[in-house]
């Protein structure tokens, strides 16, 4: 069971950090030991949790995620490619990133805690959560209309939950994870069928349309 919070893991590595060095997310990840991967799938998530968000951004950072995915998969503590997670970071104590990122830490913390987390450290469960969060990058990498309300806020918010019930021991968190991971696997079956219904309904005039473009 671990001691301390990741936050306050945060606020100990950076208070010993000399000025002279950068801080970077591979770093972060690293010195964490392998929690702050979670907190990164958190961040990275953040800007879909409306349900319409900007289009295009969600493929960037659904094939991130999926990297990291793989290398947690392949039994590696999971990294962004170095030109993403070698970057330095604002992580001076007055900086903004730094005040945002350990408020919004804080905050999560009140709420996700500890409890019945016995079984969380299983084998099976630590690959399930890992190939539960790839299929959920997954989706946000799907090419779905942009129109289409949710599909890609929920998968954010089924991979906040199973993220931070991992990253701070929930077994609560995490069940609700996979209960948020069930209705969004629903709700995309739906999409898919309503997509394909009007492909099949409207395929000759789709036919003409293409024919007339050459």
């Amino acid at each position: 069971m671990k001691t301390n919070t990741l936050s306050q893991t945060l606020i100990d590595l950076l208070d010993d950090l000399p000025e002279s060095q950068g801080v970077t997310v591979n770093w972060m990840i690293e010195k964490t030991g392998g929690r702050g991967v979670y907190l990164l799938f958190i961040w990275l998530s953040l800007p879909f949790v409306l349900p319409v968000s900007l289009p295009g951004t969600s493929v960037v950072v659904g094939l991130i995620l999926l990297l990291l995915c793989s290398s947690m998969l392949m039994g590696k503590v999971g990294k962004l490619p170095r030109f993403i997670g070698e970057r330095p970071l604002p992580m001076h104590r007055t900086s903004r990133f730094y005040r945002g990122s350990i408020g919004f830490l804080n905050w999560l913390e009140r709420w996700v805690k500890p409890r019945k987390s016995e079984w969380i450290h299983w084998k099976f469960v630590s690959t399930l959560n890992t190939l539960l969060l790839a299929f959920l990058s997954f989706l946000l990498v799907c090419p779905v209309p942009g129109m289409i309300p949710f599909t890609n806020s929920l998968p954010t918010y089924a991979m906040i939950l199973i993220a931070a019930g991992v990253m701070e021991e929930d077994g609560v968190c995490l069940c609700y994870g996979y209960f948020l991971v069930l209705a969004t696997g629903a709700y995309f079956t739906l999409v898919a069928g309503g997509i394909i219904t009007l492909l099949l309904r409207y395929y000759e005039d789709i036919l003409i349309w293409l024919r007339e473009l050459r």
